[in-house]
This record gives structure tokens, C-alpha cells and sequence, in this order.
């Protein structure tokens, strides 16, 4: 008997986190981005930077901007520039996106850290220890591919043009 843990049962746990999450902010009636920039500007007091969202979060500039527009759309949350800038903008929580807030996405993040709580807190201290560590080795593998597609096709692209003459 193997008790050796492969690939594919880590991504499947990772795939079923990233389930429960989508649940969580499905139940809020959000997108998973919008969701989060909800959690985070309600944690954060009501107004957050843009830029920080969109240096802190794994999400595309333009996926952060959508989940924003959306957030507005609804009347959860204003798009303001910073003060003394024309050119940073703060996302600013409205009323009723704070109640928004407070009735779906921050009980959420309760339960989260009720289940987070379960753990030993050696037990946090080392699932985030190892959630990092492989996060950035994971981090620099995805950059070395990176490197290595773009190189091939570099190199494919330079062949094209060349021809056998006989």
C-alpha cells in the first residue's frame, strides 16, 4: 500500500477549498473577486486603496476593476480618487454596503476563522508556513515554464521564416 500523496490529490484538496470560497461568496449572490474586495474594504474600516487590491490579491487589474464596477453598480460601494491625487482611487464602502457586508461576507469570514480555530495554533503557524513555502517554489517553477515556453516559441517563430533550399 502507497501512502505517498501525489500531485493529484494535493490539487484536488486545493480545488475543493477554492469550491468552498466560490460557495461562500456564490451564498452573497458575488462573483469570487467581488466577494473578496467586499471582505477586504469592510475589514479594512470601509475604504481601501486600489492599488492595494490589486497588489495584495491574485486577481488581474481588469478582474479587481469588473468586481469594483460591480460592487458600485449594486450601491455597495463608491470609486473615489484619493485624497490630493487625480490619479489613485479608493474604493469606499456605502451604507448599505457595509450592511451588505455585515449580514453575508463577514459572517463568512467568521466561519472561516471558526474553522481556521479548529487548528492548534502550532498548527496555523505551521499550515502557513507550508502554504508559503510552496506558494513561492511553486511561484519560481511557473516563472522557469514561463521562460521556457517563451523561449520555444521564440525559436519556433525565428525557424518559420527559413526555408531548405536545394
Amino acid at each position: 500500500m502507497n501512502s505517498a500523496v501525489t500531485l493529484v490529490d494535493f490539487d484536488r484538496l486545493l480545488n475543493g477549498l477554492d469550491h468552498i470560497y466560490s460557495e461562500f461568496s456564490r451564498a452573497c449572490g458575488l462573483s469570487d473577486c467581488a466577494y473578496w474586495m467586499l471582505v477586504d474594504t469592510s475589514t479594512a474600516g470601509g475604504s481601501v486603496a486600489v492599488s492595494r487590491l490589486t497588489s495584495e490579491w491574485f486577481y488581474s487589474k481588469q478582474t479587481i476593476n469588473s468586481a469594483i464596477k460591480t460592487l458600485t453598480a449594486r450601491g455597495f460601494a463608491t470609486l473615489e480618487f484619493a485624497e490630493g491625487s487625480r490619479k489613485n482611487k479608493v474604493v469606499c464602502l456605502t451604507e448599505a454596503g457595509m450592511r451588505f457586508a455585515e449580514q453575508y461576507a463577514l459572517p463568512a469570514q467568521e466561519a472561516e476563522q471558526q474553522a481556521f480555530e479548529v487548528l492548534e495554533p502550532w498548527e496555523q503557524r505551521e499550515i502557513m508556513r507550508l502554504i508559503g513555502k510552496f506558494s513561492h517554489a511553486l511561484g519560481d517553477e511557473c516563472d522557469a515554464f514561463k521562460q521556457h515556453i517563451a523561449a520555444e516559441s521564440q525559436a519556433e517563430n525565428q525557424g518559420e521564416g527559413e526555408s531548405c533550399d536545394s
